[in-house]
């Protein structure tokens, strides 16, 4: 049963970012769709408001025989009693990524790939393509506010906007026209052997690229660099040191090499140079697309953020709070780099979440160093995912926080989300900013205090 035949379709795991966007679109497709998850959320409450079936608990009664399609998230065990009920009744079973690799065989796909800056990237490229009114269908990692705060869009035209997850290897089942690679740094240790197995994986989609494509990557990044030796598409590179590159960027300013063109100026309504170089891979894109440069730059100016990503959410008397979805030691970095650029003399506290036992681990060394631009952090606990006892074991939060100790004069843990945000209640005054951050479920705290 392919994707574009089947009529009566259930999710299992619909409550993640990835299976709740492509969920709603098909919906909007016409198709049947129900779904399951283990916890209620936003997501669930907000899949049940549009009229999708949904369930909370994983139970084999969820299955019948009258679904001819089954999606499931690549987090589900394979002993899970839906996935188990499906295969008993012989209905065809996919992943999300191989169900969203379907849907990219039907479109012209402009996947954005890479460690860090895929979601913001892919949010410019999507509001970019619909001001210039090129219509497409977008699924996305986090909320758009261009999108009525949604993390899908259904469009009329041939254009499909695709955010490209790494983690295994899950971007090899799209057929991407136009593939943008942001940055290539290690991550997803519990699944790849190293950092060259993890850049052969970016190498083997860029490969994928046909020969009538193209492949967008920054070139100050080496390893970007090394996964696109030998594809078959043409490539279009990006530098702000190398003027051996196509395009240079300069401050906030993208202009060609190779020809005399007029400037364009990237200005998004977001802070961090990072985000300018995100901009700058998007206008690439329209322009590869024929959009004027008058519009790449209106685009880009009016873009303001995106769920979960330096997104302010409250005040506490003078005291603001800002949420952010960075759970990588240079996402950390970098974001909190850029906010304090924005509060250059104000005092910073830091709430961070780690995202699985034995990632944390793999990276301890990295995350302790992270932390320079905020006064004070605190360590709640570790979000389990994908991890053994024997992680958890490994990887207490106080072992964290000892290693952030060796950097930082005030690091501390938190000893749970409830026990952090009491301690956020009786000390906020003495922040002027505090940044929640991480990929568990410390995006809701701040409702907590």
């Amino acid at each position: 049963m392919k994707l574009s035949e089947a009529k009566n379709i259930h999710f299992i795991g619909i409550g993640g970012i990835g299976c709740s966007s492509l969920a709603q679109v098909l919906f909007n497709k016409g198709k049947r769709i129900s779904g399951s998850d283990t916890t209620q959320s936003a997501l669930t409450d907000h899949l049940k408001e549009t009229g999708i079936k949904l369930s909370i608990g994983h139970k084999k009664e969820n299955i019948t025989k009258n679904h001819d399609l089954v999606i499931y998230s690549p987090a589900i065990p394979k002993n899970n009693p839906e996935l188990l009920e499906a295969k008993r009744l012989k209905i065809t079973c996919l992943t999300y990524p191989e169900a969203l690799g379907e849907l990219t065989k039907d479109y012209f796909t402009i996947a954005v790939s890479g460690s860090h800056g895929k979601s913001t990237t892919t949010a410019m490229i999507s509001r970019l393509l619909m001001e210039a009114g090129l219509d497409p269908t977008v699924v996305i990692g986090t909320k758009m506010k261009e999108l009525k705060n949604e993390n899908f869009r259904v469009g009329k035209s041939k254009y499909l906007v695709i955010e490209a997850c790494e983690y295994k290897r899950s971007f090899m089942h799209f057929f991407p026209k136009i593939l943008v690679i942001t940055n290539v740094e290690v991550d997803h240790l519990d699944y790849y052997k190293d950092l060259e197995d993890y850049k052969s994986a970016f190498s083997d989609l860029a490969k994928k690229v046909p020969k009538t494509g193209l492949v967008i990557v920054n070139i100050d990044d080496k390893e970007s660099l090394d996964v696109i030796k030998g594809i078959k598409a043409p490539s279009i590179s990006l530098s702000i040191s190398s003027k051996k590159a196509d395009f240079s960027l300069d401050r906030c300013y993208l202009s060609l090499n190779k020809k005399s063109e007029q400037k364009i100026k990237i200005q998004p309504q977001v802070p961090g140079k990072f985000n300018i170089i995100n901009g700058a891979v998007a206008a690439i894109v329209g322009l590869k697309l024929k959009i004027k440069n008058k519009k790449i730059e209106q685009a880009l100016k009016g873009y303001n953020g995106s769920w979960r990503r330096m997104e302010y959410k409250k005040k506490m008397g003078k005291t603001i709070i800002i949420d952010d979805y960075g759970h990588h030691p240079t996402e950390i970095q970098t974001t909190l780099k850029a906010i304090r650029e924005i509060y250059p003399k104000k005092k910073i506290l830091c709430v961070f979440q780690p995202h699985q036992y034995n990632r944390t681990l793999m990276l301890l060394k990295d995350f302790g160093k992270s932390f320079s631009n905020v006064d004070a952090v605190i360590i709640p606990d570790i979000y389990e995912v994908r991890d053994t006892k024997e992680d958890v074991k490994k990887m207490p939060p106080e072992l964290l926080v000892k290693e952030i100790s060796k950097h930082h004069r005030d690091a501390r843990f938190g000893g749970g989300l409830e026990k952090t945000a009491e301690y956020i209640k009786k000390n906020h005054s003495k922040f002027d900013v505090i940044v929640t951050m991480g990929a568990g479920n410390i995006d809701g705290i701040y409702k907590m205090f």
